[in-house]
């Protein structure tokens, strides 16, 4: 559970920061990969961001670790990520 807070924190900070007047679609092709995503298709949405061995190193690591994540606590951050896309905070 610590991790999807994580996770969620970092990601929201992204997506809700003043400086970003929309969401990067993306950004939001790599968080879906991330959680719903196989490890290949994860890696080919990294790609367009030209990370280098230390990035993609971590970002396999990471979606190792959101592998193990129960399907519920998948779901529901994914749910959750969409409705403060959604909000007026975000919009």
């Amino acid at each position: 559970m610590k991790l999807t807070v994580t996770l969620a924190l970092v990601i929201l900070t992204l997506f809700c920061s003043p400086a970003s007047t929309e969401v990067c679609s993306g950004l939001l092709e790599v968080i879906k990969n991330l959680f719903v995503g196989t490890l290949s298709s994860y890696e080919a949405a990294l790609e367009p961001f030209n990370p280098d061995k230390d990035e993609k190193d971590w970002g396999i690591q990471t979606k190792m670790l959101v592998d193990t994540l129960p399907q519920k606590a998948k779901d529901s951050m994914l749910k959750f990520m969409d409705k403060i896309i959604k909000s007026p905070q975000c919009a």
